[in-house]
């Protein structure tokens, strides 16, 4: 009997110090501080390569940031399709200078573009329903020019087909080109305030429900991106309801493709974007299943709320949960050189200068986070 009791005393003991252990290193774990403390930027025009690479260099590593997503959408002169290379497309060799930068810096770079909506800005179109208007889910609308939002027609930016059966050929080659080029394991493809999906004048997608419509392109996109070992990043709004939540059309879908966040894979990195408030949606992502990134704008209230909820849901989750809230990345709009003198303190646009001090602050409290 005594044996037994010994034996069972050390058994509870084992498991005792085996559990200690094992919280002990999750808590040190949890110390290290965020996993992901990213940035993005738009690319830059050529004459303004040597101060974003400057920039890289030298601001990135005192900020702490330790990835940054270039915003190229058709900014690239892409090879495969050289027609789709907008107005003062990057070079391979100027992109090659971008990634030389980043590698000094120690910052991971991870290209982004538009896929589903954003095909259109204001009056002008994007190079690929501009080249291909066959991809066009509105090809019987124009955008009406002059351009002012809001309008009588509700409109706001186009949207391809994801139906049409010669449109991912295009995409798949678009993507390989920028990641090939970035030395990328990773591919931001933007998804975001997708307003036009499976319109009633489109042959192929009318009539679809569009919770599965959507589902089936992010599904498609994750698949080839997964197929080459490269992590999809996507933003999160259009996997909201707008009006159970109140977030409303833009932050959130008011057009039931929420219902899609039961039809994808898990294995996104979702950017759930709010720039003006600061509801747990980062919990709501964890909890089903995501690894998410909190991402602000101008408003440092906001960011520094959204930093505050990341690392209570952090700190107060199991370790499946919590290691799901990788961190936080900041966005900026504009074009890269506004937001890069802004941060220098030069005289720019106010949202510019909002923008950046945003990113100061938000920067700031992460690395006084890290030395407590």
């Amino acid at each position: 009997m005594k044996t037994h009791l010994k034996i069972l005393s050390f058994v509870l003991i084992s498991v005792i110090l085996s559990t200690g252990l094992h919280n002990l290193c999750y808590a040190q774990e949890k110390e290290k501080g965020l996993e992901i403390r990213a940035l993005l930027l738009g690319a830059p025009d050529s004459e303004d390569l040597q101060l974003f690479n400057k920039f890289i260099r030298e601001a990135l590593p005192e900020e702490g940031v330790n990835v940054l997503v270039v915003r190229f959408r058709y900014k690239y002169q892409f090879e495969s399709y050289p027609e789709l290379a907008d107005e003062g497309a990057l070079s391979k060799k100027e992109v090659k200078q971008i990634l030389q930068a980043c590698k000094d810096a120690g910052v991971k770079l991870i290209p982004k573009m538009n896929f589903l909506g954003h095909q259109s800005s204001g009056t002008k179109v994007s190079p690929l329903l501009t080249e291909y208007p066959e991809f066009d889910e509105t090809l019987h609308f124009e955008p009406p020019d002059p351009y002012v939002w809001p309008n009588e027609h509700d409109f706001y930016c186009k949207s391809y087909c994801p139906s049409h059966p010669d449109l991912h050929k295009v995409l798949f080659s678009l993507m390989d080109e920028l990641i090939e080029v970035c030395e990328a394991d990773a591919f931001h493809v933007g998804m975001d305030e997708v307003f036009y999906l499976a319109d009633s004048k489109c042959p192929r997608c009318s009539g679809r429900d569009k919770a599965e419509l959507y589902a089936e392109e992010v599904t498609r996109l994750f698949n080839h991106l997964k197929g080459k070992n490269i992590t999809m990043w996507m933003w999160g709004d259009r996997f909201l309801d707008g009006k159970t939540t109140g977030l409303g059309m833009w932050q959130a879908s008011m057009n039931n493709t929420y219902k899609a966040i039961d039809l994808v894979p898990k294995d996104i990195m979702i950017c759930d974007w709010h720039y003006n408030e600061a509801p747990p949606t980062p919990a709501y992502f964890a909890l089903k299943g995501f690894n998410v990134l909190a991402c602000p704008y101008t408003d440092a209230d906001v960011a520094l709320s959204q930093l505050e909820h990341i690392n209570q849901v952090r700190n107060s989750s199991n370790k499946q949960i919590a290691t799901r809230l990788k961190g936080v990345f900041h966005t900026s709009w504009s074009n890269a050189k506004g937001f890069i003198q802004a941060y220098y303190g030069e005289d720019v646009k106010e949202n510019d200068k909002n923008c950046a001090e945003c990113f100061k602050k938000l920067f700031s409290e992460i690395r006084n986070n890290s030395d407590k």
